[in-house]
């Protein structure tokens, strides 16, 4: 099985991306040329057509005679820029508003609420991360998230009292969360927690901004999440092998009773080539000499084996073990 790791990158690795060619900032009010797509601040883009009717990037041209028909504001590419560098929205709004405070002379009551920098971060969706993020936190209860049709007015009390409510700063991740939630309730370490969105776990590097970003969070009301508990990886692998052994020793233990069924005298006929008990005297490796036993680390054994007749009416010899004679007869 293939793990594929997630890489967080940097703001700076995304800076050209990002940026304005021609005056080096971060975009203001994005606008892109339709012919090549590259984009550029609306300001800058307008000044430098007014002397050139070709792209400052690829040099292609935009517009034989009125290049301004042919560059779009780009609304989406300003949005992510928003809530990709901190503090870029807010600092925006606040220049637009010192600009028309300083230049009382300026008509602004044409212009949008946004041109005005009039736009608080919240009704524009950005979130800073110091903002304070208020969110809800619940048991993942299987059974009842099958059940659908259900109002939130027809709600229990217990399950309303079951919800507990925090504020936390947007850059807090769901690592610091989980452990929040194992130290309150003294979750043991054999035991997982996994913090959730609706019925989809979160990982671990996520952030309160991530989530509210990535699940379209629109702050009318607390942040909905759901933790559930579950026996951690270690110990479901300890019992599958603990199972597994029980299983093993089961089989061999069947195994064993059968060759000990197979290997018992009723089931085996005797052979005369059977070895001998740990009581049955040892014979003499020498026939012909039955009263020398075998040397054992240069001494031999006292106890004479059993007189047997010599084989083959031979008569009896002297022989020499280990350089002393012993006289047979």
């Amino acid at each position: 099985m293939t793990m594929h790791r997630t890489t967080r990158i940097k703001i700076t690795e995304l800076n050209p991306h990002l940026m304005c060619v021609l005056c080096g900032g971060y975009f203001i009010d994005a606008t892109t040329i339709i012919e090549c797509l590259h984009s550029f601040c609306k300001m800058c883009i307008v000044r430098y057509l007014e002397t050139s009717k070709y792209c400052p990037i690829c040099d292609v041209p935009v517009h034989k005679t009125k290049p301004l028909l042919n560059i779009r504001s780009d609304k989406t590419l300003q949005d992510i820029v928003y809530k990709l560098v901190p503090g870029l929205f807010k600092n925006e709004m606040k220049r637009r508003r010192d600009f028309y405070a300083d230049h009382p002379s300026v008509d602004a009551t044409t212009r949008s609420n946004e041109d005005r920098g009039e736009v608080a971060d919240e009704d524009k969706r950005i979130i800073t991360d110091d903002e304070i993020i208020s969110l809800s936190i619940e048991f993942f209860d299987h059974n009842k998230a099958e059940q659908t049709g259900v109002a939130e007015d027809q709600l229990t009390k217990e399950q309303v009292n079951n919800k507990r409510y925090l504020q936390c700063p947007a850059a807090m991740t769901i690592m610091h969360l989980r452990k929040f939630l194992r130290s309150k309730m003294d979750i043991p370490c054999t035991y997982q927690v996994e913090v959730m969105y609706e019925d989809e776990p979160l990982k671990d590097y996520y952030t309160l901004m991530d989530i509210a970003y990535i699940y379209t969070w629109r702050r009318n009301g607390p942040l909905p999440l759901k933790y559930r508990v579950r026996p951690s990886c270690k110990k479901m692998k300890m019992s599958h092998l603990q199972q597994e052994g029980q299983n093993s020793t089961g089989r061999s233990a069947e195994s064993d009773s059968a060759s000990d069924k197979a290997c018992s005298p009723a089931a085996v006929p005797s052979t005369s080539s059977s070895l001998p008990s740990p009581g049955t005297p040892v014979q003499s490796p020498h026939p012909h000499f039955p009263h020398i036993s075998k040397p054992v680390n240069g001494a031999s054994t006292s106890a004479p084996a059993p007189t047997r007749p010599f084989p083959f009416g031979k008569k009896p010899r002297k022989a020499s073990l280990n350089g002393s004679s012993a006289s047979s007869g």
